[in-house]
């Protein structure tokens, strides 16, 4: 699961799409509780059934769809549905990496040595977000390198295909989905979603995602991307000069989803760019848990840039 946590830059113009406008319509349990969150491998242990059973290659679509597909809980229903997978695109992949794909038999018992971590670290989400709600999570295994993982109607869905050390981590992939969540249902899903139509611009992808970025550091301590983070830091200046000049594009550019023209530059540093901003935001705020809510509420961005003080720093050098 090389670089578990590239998932995090990449899957945001795709959240949250088959929400409906309210909570009443969503097809799962919602929680206040982190201790009563469902964390469900119930996917990922029928597909490693199902890859034991794997002999002749000329039978592995049946044992599949059998074995994995037709016993998919609801969580794996909706990520077939959505990215239109059928047991012919497993099977391809296994068929490529099917080593990767047994080293795998480990992952339930990964997962569950994280679950404290996880629980923690959603107790610190409901300790800045107080009225925070927390949906079930359906671990899965997909017919793509890495994981990927997006909050749906009825659940996050974190699709997991490698299996590397980064799994210690996965507690902050679940955070940043979260946030996302609380996103979308302090604003409403119209207002949420037009950050990937009308409102589109570098800047609102760069906050709405910095956002997401910073309240998990703020929660957890720990970083998505930190070789990112760290680059940006290190030359912020010169960064800014270049993202204020192309804040307000239509498209993201190199800042975000692709790799940069530029070998030496990280990729994503919008979301750190982000983060930078919605940290100023916080650190200038008497009010912190008014902050986060501010933060949780942006739909003027170019407001919230000129009201988090950050460009000012640099008025100074």
């Amino acid at each position: 699961m090389k670089e578990l946590f590239k998932v995090i830059f990449v899957i945001s113009l795709v959240l949250l799409m088959f929400w409906g406008e309210a909570r009443a319509q969503l097809k799962c349990e919602l929680t206040n509780d982190p201790d009563k969150i469902q964390l469900i491998d119930d996917d990922v242990k029928n597909f490693l059934r199902a890859l034991d059973m794997l002999e002749t290659e000329s039978s592995w679509a049946q044992i599949i769809q059998k074995e994995y597909l037709d016993k998919a809980s609801p969580g794996l229903k909706e990520f077939l549905r959505e990215k239109e997978y059928k047991a012919e695109h497993f099977v391809e992949a296994i068929r490529k990496r099917k080593k990767t794909y047994v080293s795998l038999h480990d992952l339930p018992k990964q997962l569950a040595l994280q679950e404290t971590k996880i629980r923690e670290a959603f107790s610190g989400v409901k300790e800045i977000i107080p009225d925070a709600v927390f949906m079930p999570v359906y671990y899965l295994v997909g017919p793509k390198p890495g994981a990927s993982g997006e909050p749906s109607e009825y659940g996050l869905m974190i699709a997991i295909s490698e299996l590397d050390q980064d799994i210690e981590n996965i507690h902050l992939l679940l955070v940043h989905e979260t946030i996302h969540v609380q996103q979308a249902l302090t604003v409403g899903m119209e207002e949420y979603q037009s950050v990937f139509g009308p409102k589109m611009s570098l800047l609102a992808l760069s906050i709405r995602e910095g956002s997401a970025y910073f309240l998990t550091l703020l929660t957890t301590g720990g970083h998505t991307h930190r070789e990112g983070y760290d680059y940006l830091v290190q030359n912020e200046k010169n960064l800014w000069e270049r993202f204020e000049a192309e804040m307000n594009e239509r498209l993201p550019g190199d800042w975000m989803w692709k790799k940069p023209a530029d070998p030496e530059q990280p990729p994503h540093l919008g979301y750190i760019m982000g983060a930078r901003i919605v940290e100023a935001y916080y650190n200038n705020a008497k009010d912190k848990q008014k902050a986060v809510q501010d933060i949780l509420s942006i739909t003027d961005y170019k407001g919230f840039l000129e009201k988090s003080g950050y460009a000012e720093k640099f008025l100074k050098k």
